[in-house]
């Protein structure tokens, strides 16, 4: 009797156990995109990016400069009607998301301006790209000008 209850308690751990995907939303996107660039992890990335640039690209615009210390000042409000399709036809829901940080310069490692920006998240609802969440897909970025 206790094989049998050991042999059904092992099985119910290993059903119970799938890797069932994980929600990850927004900031947490923008956190990992932040940490990719700054470690030069093109892989880590191009997770973050519904239309990653070419690692040639990446590496290049990255090489002196990278962003720190995010700050979001506002998210956009999630709704079901915020619906776009892509070039390709595929559909999604996007938000907005409004931030400020620093750009940091490799060399020193040294705040060199402050910025200030916006990224439209997307996430893919009928295409194979559904399963990798919210994705950065236009973003704006531009120097804060500080009285001194």
């Amino acid at each position: 009797m206790k094989k049998i209850l050991l042999i059904m308690l092992l099985l119910f751990l290993v059903i119970s156990c799938k890797d069932k995907p994980l929600f990850v939303d927004p900031p947490f996107v923008l956190m990992k995109w932040a940490d990719a660039v700054k470690n030069l992890n093109y892989r880590e990335y191009s997770e973050c990016e519904a239309f990653p640039k070419d690692i040639r690209v990446f590496n290049e615009l990255y090489r002196n400069y990278y962003y720190s210390d995010f700050l979001i000042s506002e998210m956009g409000k999630y709704t079901d009607k915020n619906i776009r399709t892509d070039s390709e036809g595929n559909s999604y829901n996007f938000r907005i998301i409004h931030f400020e940080c620093f750009r940091i310069e490799r060399k020193t490692g040294k705040p060199v301006e402050n910025m200030k920006g916006d990224i439209e998240f997307i996430k893919y609802l009928e295409s194979p790209k559904t399963e990798r969440g919210w994705l950065m897909s236009n973003r704006t970025i531009v120097r804060i000008e500080v009285d001194k």
